[in-house]
């Protein structure tokens, strides 16, 4: 495009276009996916003093369907309950010498009790402030519970017996999380604290000291496991009764007891392929096992009857959705946080066909995706997998989705973040570990799955946002200078745009509209080559043809989301509730339609869009407005 004249409305703050609300295109709600919120995180199973009676929490981001599962190994019988508040317990649940379950604050400030004889929680007061996440807990034998938190690396120490809750900040420096407790046989507590460092300390009750220490001893208690049996990588649960010894292998389920020469004999099937975690109890005259999503069993060790049940688990929209994304004109593909799922919606009837179970063999859930040629190219947390799906085959485990690469081993890469096409190449962009400074882009090409892997593409920065830019033909992205989820500090002085050219596989150029900023974010980029970037509250008009900024202040509607080029030739983004259309010719932003709250937007057809808020999708169909810009 030629130069901008110094009088462009691109020059200057956008417009807002007045449409009366009356007018404007109701958005119809298409679907909200059903899910299965996890059991127990990544924490641990509960056994309560009864000896048979197992608890677990689940976690929800979104639905009210943070529980309290009791599970009786005698029958498998199952009593929930609702969380106060509907707080998260899953990250916080420790089992008090009391025999009553103690959940200490995640993000709210409040902690509870769980009184295990009349089923009843109450509130419990411990100090800790607003937006500190506990990261682990454990009930030890003093009448104490002891708990750590993100981001502030508390040690908590909340006695049961007196009510009082003692904290210690920053028990080490330079770290966020503290987790890991055990006690050992002197009844001191073992904790890591971690993020970017990693120190290991224990603390004495006793004396009162906290000191930095060695990681505790590991007690091995039954002999070597053999290796995994044939179609199996690993034993993902075990436990022993008596002299007997019980496994399961993933990613069968498949259930077995290990003889002491260490041979493998079949007890069932579990059912749950793709488990990646299980939790196996010991209760009387049975083997009771937990999974990460919700299927029970149980296993009477005299008898070897086996029985099943799945958990009432499953919720509308129970965790936020990460992405929603076009694959064909008929299928657009979306996942759920921290499920390891994925869905497909049909764009007409608004049927959603879920994935049975987990979609990869990692334990996060997919971060992005595009659709090229009727196939969507995912990106999936942890360790940046990247995988390849067909909307018109059968989901299948590690088939469909296939994965084509890791990033994490190789490159210590974590979050997938961003996913677009050229039409010829796709581009996936990623954070780095925990931990870890530089992210990574790769290039597939479809035809050939080939993939060139850019690490510290721009030194020691996430690569949060990409958009491709059909002038210029070069891809733009925006950084993040901190570690992930600021696992580590800044070593850059401000994070900046650049711009990639897929030809000669280099950055060509960076800018740097907001110095010593941590994030700026390229939201898009439109057809006549205006590149629309944003850090904090302000957003930033940039040609990309010689990087110029014409103007960087404040936007009538805030900072949108994404802002993608439509079939129309116009782009499109989502603010305050609408979907507006941006002329970034003229810049003029025209509110089209309704939007609930929603910050994912796609168009699987021409003027057929799809919104997405963190529960539910909503299509929008459009009346044309003739050919675009």
């Amino acid at each position: 495009m030629a130069d901008i004249d110094a009088d462009s409305p691109l020059r200057s703050i956008p417009q807002v276009a007045e449409v009366a609300d009356s007018d404007l295109v109701e958005a119809e709600l298409l679907g909200t996916p059903e899910v299965r919120v996890l059991l127990a995180y990544t924490r641990r199973i509960l056994r309560l003093h009864d000896g048979y009676t197992l608890g677990v929490f689940s976690f929800s981001s979104t639905a009210q369907a943070n529980w309290l599962f009791l599970i009786d190994g005698r029958d498998l019988s199952v009593a929930r309950y609702d969380m106060p508040n509907n707080d998260i317990g899953t990250h916080g649940g420790a089992l008090g010498a009391d025999g009553n379950i103690y959940i200490m604050p995640y993000g709210s400030g409040r902690a509870y009790k769980f009184d295990v004889e009349a089923r009843e929680f109450e509130t419990i007061e411990v100090g800790l402030p607003k937006g500190e996440y506990s990261w682990a807990a454990l009930g030890a034998s003093n009448g104490c519970i002891y708990f750590g938190t993100y981001p502030n690396a508390y040690l908590g120490e909340y006695n049961i017996e007196t009510g009082k809750c003692t904290l210690w900040k920053q028990v080490a420096p330079n770290t966020k999380y503290t987790t890991t407790f055990s006690e050992d046989s002197e009844g001191r507590i073992h904790f890591k604290a971690t993020g970017p460092d990693q120190v290991w300390m224990v603390f004495d009750p006793q004396t009162g000291e906290l000191e930095v220490s060695d990681p505790p001893a590991l007690t091995h208690s039954s002999l070597p496991l053999p290796e995994p049996p044939e179609g199996d990588e690993r034993f993902s649960g075990r436990v022993s009764a008596g002299q007997r010894r019980f496994v399961v292998s993933h990613p069968s389920g498949r259930f077995w007891e290990v003889s002491p020469e260490g041979e493998l004999t079949l007890l069932a099937e579990t059912q749950a392929f793709g488990e990646f975690s299980w939790w196996l109890n010991a209760v009387p005259g049975a083997i009771a096992g937990i999974s990460y999503f919700g299927v029970a069993f149980r296993y009477d060790l005299e008898t070897g009857e086996f029985v099943r049940k799945q958990l009432p688990n499953l919720a509308p929209a129970g965790n936020g959705l990460m992405f929603i994304e076009a694959v064909t004109p008929r299928w657009a593909i979306g996942a759920n946080y921290s499920q390891q799922n994925l869905f497909k919606i049909d764009v007409q009837t608004g049927e959603i066909d879920h994935a049975p179970t987990v979609i990869a063999r990692v334990t996060g859930e997919p971060m992005c995706a595009v659709g090229h040629k009727g196939k969507a190219y995912i990106g999936i947390y942890i360790s940046s997998l990247i995988a390849v799906y067909d909307p018109e085959q059968p989901f299948g485990y590690m088939n469909n989705p296939r994965e084509l690469i890791e990033l994490g081993a190789t490159y210590a890469q974590t979050r997938s973040r961003a996913a677009v096409t050229d039409g010829r190449f796709v581009y996936i962009s990623s954070d780095s570990a925990y931990n870890h400074l530089g992210g990574a882009l790769a290039v597939i090409d479809p035809e050939t799955e080939h993939i060139d892997v850019y690490h510290h593409l721009i030194r020691d920065q996430n690569l949060p946002t990409l958009a491709y830019d059909p002038t210029t033909r070069l891809l733009w992205g925006g950084t993040d200078r901190w570690g992930q989820m600021r696992s580590h500090p800044p070593t850059q002085d401000s994070s900046l745009i650049y711009a990639f050219d897929p030809r000669t596989r280099e950055v060509v150029g960076t800018l740097m509209p907001w110095p010593g900023s941590d994030v700026t974010s390229v939201l898009g980029v439109s057809a006549n080559g205006i590149l629309v970037a944003a850090s904090g509250s302000e957003i930033a008009l940039i040609a990309t043809e010689n990087q110029e900024v014409l103007y960087k202040g404040t936007s009538p509607i805030g900072v949108p989301s994404k802002t993608l080029l439509a079939s129309d030739g116009f782009c499109y983004c989502l603010a305050g509730g609408k979907l507006y259309r941006w002329d970034l010719e003229h810049n003029v932003l025209t509110p089209v339609a309704t939007s609930p709250g929603c910050y994912f937007l796609t168009e699987p057809l021409p003027g057929t869009w799809l919104l997405a808020n963190s529960q539910s999708i909503y299509r929008v169909q459009l009346p044309s407005v003739g050919e675009g810009r």
